[in-house]
């Protein structure tokens, strides 16, 4: 894309699908040769509710799904043969590939937050479970009263 001319259509659909795997704006605008905020303007414009746009992000969404299954899969397949290789071996490059590839596929599939919500009822169970055993523990209307100071100096005494 040439600096001072308006992105073509598949240009749109590029910056829509790099904001989807995660690429940050300043990434983008680098990359297709746009100011920062020439490529925010656009990620939050209306324009990708134009069919023909639509069109060329899914199509290079699916593209970019099948290589990023493909990518995890031959991660993981060389994950297996690191495991049962005798040398010794580096392994976290290969786990980031397959790593980083699930959470990119994720983001396109729109799932990135799929589990957030699920997390967020576990950690909020949790701490209701936390603060239903503390208040059992302690006595109904001695918060406050000083009572606890008072134990410590009786026995002291």
């Amino acid at each position: 894309m040439m600096p001072g001319r308006r992105p073509t259509k598949k240009d749109l659909a590029k910056m829509k699908v790099m904001s989807e795997l995660g690429v940050s704006p300043t990434a983008i605008a680098a990359k297709m040769g746009k100011s920062h905020h020439t490529i925010q303007k656009y990620l939050q414009s209306d324009v990708f509710t134009d069919p023909t746009i639509k069109e060329i992000v899914e199509k290079i969404r699916d593209t970019e799904l099948n290589d990023l299954y493909l990518l995890g899969a031959k991660g993981r397949q060389r994950l297996h043969e690191l495991l049962d290789s005798e040398e010794k071996v580096q392994m976290i490059p290969t786990i980031a590939l397959v790593d980083r590839t699930f959470q990119q596929r994720r983001l396109l599939e729109g799932r990135s937050t799929v589990n957030l919500g699920l997390k967020m009822q576990l950690v909020l169970a949790a701490e209701a479970e936390d603060q239903a055993q503390q208040d059992k523990k302690s006595p109904q209307g001695d918060e406050g009263n000083g009572q606890e100071g008072e134990n410590i100096n009786e026995e002291g005494s």
